[in-house]
C-alpha cells in the first residue's frame, strides 16, 4: 500500500527544553466523561484527548495505544505547515503571502503554479489540475502525484517531482475551492527554498520547542527529501493537544508569539476567509469552510478544526480555551461523512456535548 511506502523515511522533530506539563482538571464534568466513554466504546478511537484552559478533562486511549506512542496525524499535517508558512513569512524568509509561487521555486515557474500566489496555495485555489493521491488503488499502481514522489526508482531525484508539475495544465478554476494534497506540497517545497532549511527543522525550532512540545515528533519524507507536509506528520496525543493549546492561545506560549496572531486570524476566522470557501460542503462533518489550510466551523466564536484521513482531529475555540483530539483508525476513506451512527456524525455531537459542558459556544 501507499501508505507503507510513505512511512519509510523519518526524520525527528526535537522537543522543548521547556515543555508544557498538562495538570488534570479537579473535578472533571462526570456527564461529559460518560459520553465520551459511550462514544469510544463504539468506534475505532485509539486516543482521545479534551482540553480546558489548558487543563485535561479527559484523555483515553484504546487498542493499547499509550500516551508516549507517536501516531501519524495525516492531513492534520497540512494545518501545521501552514503555521510555519505564516512564520516564514513573519521572519521575512517570505515577502509577501501575494508573491508567486515561481518567486520562490524558480525551477517551476513555467508551470501552472508559477503564477499562483502563496495565499491561493494555502486556501487550496490554485486550480492547478492533480491534486490527491485519494483515487488510487494500491501501490504499485499509484497516482501519477505519488510516482515522482513515491516510486522508489526515483529516489533523491527532485527533478522528477519538478518535471511532473511542469508537465501539468491548469485544469480546474483558480480562485475557487478544491482540495488538493498537491497544493500543499508545493507549501512544503516553497518553505524549503524560501529558507534553505528542511521542514522538520523549521518545526522544531519555529513550533515544537517555542509551543512547549514534550517528545519528539516525526516526519516522514520523500523522493527530493523535503517532507510530506500534506500528510506526513507524527506525533503523540498529547503532543497534538500542546499544538492545539497553542492555537487555543491565539499563537502565544508564555510569553512569546510564536505564531503571528494576524496571520492566525486571517487563516482560521470564517469572517476573513473567501465567501467562495465557505459551504464547501454539506455532507461532511466539520468541513464547513476553508481557510489557510484549517477547516473553519459555522460557530459565533472562532472555532476551526485540523482534519485527517481516518478521522484525526484537532478542534480549536480559542474564546473558551477548549481543544478536542482524536487520533483513529477509521476504515472508511471519506470518513468525515455524515449520518446516522457514523463516528462523524457522533464525533459531531460529542464536540457540541464538550462545548456545552465546558462553557463554550455552541451556536
Amino acid at each position: 500500500q501507499v501508505h507503507k511506502v510513505l512511512e519509510s523515511v523519518l526524520r525527528s522533530v526535537h522537543p522543548s527544553n521547556d515543555p508544557i506539563n498538562f495538570k488534570f482538571m479537579a473535578n472533571p464534568p462526570l456527564e461529559l466523561i460518560k459520553k465520551t466513554d459511550e462514544y469510544i466504546s463504539k468506534h475505532p478511537v485509539m486516543g482521545f484527548l479534551v482540553i480546558k484552559n489548558g487543563e485535561v478533562v479527559l484523555e483515553r486511549y484504546q487498542y493499547g495505544r499509550k500516551a508516549d506512542m507517536i501516531l501519524r496525524g495525516f492531513s492534520m499535517s497540512k494545518t501545521i505547515t501552514a503555521m510555519l508558512i505564516g512564520i516564514a513569512h513573519q521572519k521575512g524568509y517570505i515577502k509577501s503571502l501575494d508573491d508567486t509561487v515561481g518567486t520562490y521555486w524558480t525551477e517551476i515557474k513555467n508551470s501552472p503554479y508559477g503564477n499562483i500566489t502563496i495565499k491561493e496555495v494555502l486556501l487550496m485555489a490554485s486550480g492547478v489540475e492533480g491534486g490527491s493521491y485519494s483515487s488510487l488503488p494500491t501501490y504499485p499502481n499509484i497516482s501519477p502525484l505519488a510516482v515522482p514522489l513515491v516510486k522508489r526508482e526515483n529516489f533523491g531525484k527532485p527533478e522528477k517531482f519538478e518535471e511532473y508539475l511542469n508537465s501539468l495544465k491548469s485544469a480546474g478554476t483558480r480562485g475557487k475551492f478544491r482540495y488538493s494534497d498537491q497544493d500543499t506540497l508545493v507549501l512544503g517545497r516553497i518553505l524549503y527554498k524560501a529558507t534553505g532549511k528542511n521542514i522538520s527543522t523549521l518545526t522544531t525550532e519555529w513550533l515544537w520547542q517555542p509551543m512547549g512540545g514534550r517528545g519528539t515528533a516525526k516526519w516522514t519524507f520523500t523522493n527530493d527529501r523535503i517532507e510530506f507536509t500534506e500528510g506526513g506528520f507524527h506525533a503523540s496525543l498529547n503532543d497534538y493537544g500542546r499544538f492545539g493549546v497553542l492555537l487555543a492561545n491565539d499563537g502565544k506560549y508564555k510569553n512569546n508569539q510564536v505564531i503571528p496572531l494576524n496571520y492566525l486570524l486571517e487563516a482560521t476566522d470564517i469572517n476573513l476567509i473567501p465567501k467562495s470557501h465557505l459551504g464547501v460542503s454539506s455532507y461532511n462533518a466539520f468541513q464547513y469552510g476553508y481557510g489557510f489550510q484549517t477547516w473553519v466551523q459555522q460557530n459565533k466564536d472562532r472555532t476551526f478544526c485540523a482534519l485527517g484521513h481516518y478521522t484525526q482531529v484537532i478542534c480549536v475555540q480559542p474564546s473558551s480555551k477548549i481543544v478536542m483530539v482524536q487520533i483513529a483508525a477509521s476504515k472508511d476513506h471519506d470518513s468525515f461523512k455524515k449520518g446516522y451512527g457514523t463516528m462523524a456524525s457522533d464525533l459531531l455531537l460529542m464536540w457540541s456535548n464538550i462545548l456545552k459542558e465546558l462553557g463554550g459556544s455552541v451556536d
